[in-house]
């Protein structure tokens, strides 16, 4: 058997003290898989995304959270969320940063053929640990139940390590 993986990602960030920060990226994933000259997608999908953040106080923010998704696989031709609301950072150290969000979204989404639209809540986090000037460890996840069938939500989780490929 053959195995191709591909993934692509481009974040960027930023803070300007007492004003706020911004971080958006794109990011695309694509795999394949043949055994016996028969090729089946494995992996097919792509993501924009955007947070922006305005300074309330030290610890509190308020935010802008926006994304678009598209998974073949999944057969979701789209799903965009977007929506404001407001933050806290519970830690907040030169090494260590805790935030929590809580807020509204409005979803559009194209599933299986299906169209729908709906008011969700929403519920984030995001720690990061920087272990040098250079790398750092973080992990997210973001909780989005339509408001009126809590059934019906959209749970988003990630775990990463990033390293800079120079010190620019």
């Amino acid at each position: 058997s053959e195995t191709l993986q591909a993934n692509a990602s481009l974040v960027s960030e930023g803070e300007k003290a007492g004003l706020g920060s911004v971080r958006m990226g794109v990011e695309a994933n694509y795999g394949e898989s043949t055994v016996d000259q028969q090729s089946e997608t494995t992996v097919e999908n792509a993501r924009a995304f955007a947070n922006v953040r305005k300074t309330l106080s030290e610890k509190t923010f308020a935010y802008l959270d926006a994304s678009v998704l598209y998974d073949d696989i999944a057969l979701i031709d789209y799903r965009a969320a977007a929506g404001p609301g407001l933050g806290v950072f519970p830690v907040k150290t030169e090494a260590l940063q805790l935030s929590v969000e809580l807020g509204a979204s409005y979803v559009w989404e194209e599933v299986a053929d299906l169209s729908d639209d709906y008011v969700a809540f929403r519920a984030a986090e995001r720690l990061e640990y920087k272990c040098s000037d250079t790398a750092k460890l973080w992990q997210s996840a973001e909780y989005l139940p339509q408001a009126d069938d809590f059934d019906n939500y959209l749970l988003h989780a990630e775990v990463g390590v990033e390293a800079a490929l120079n010190a620019s």
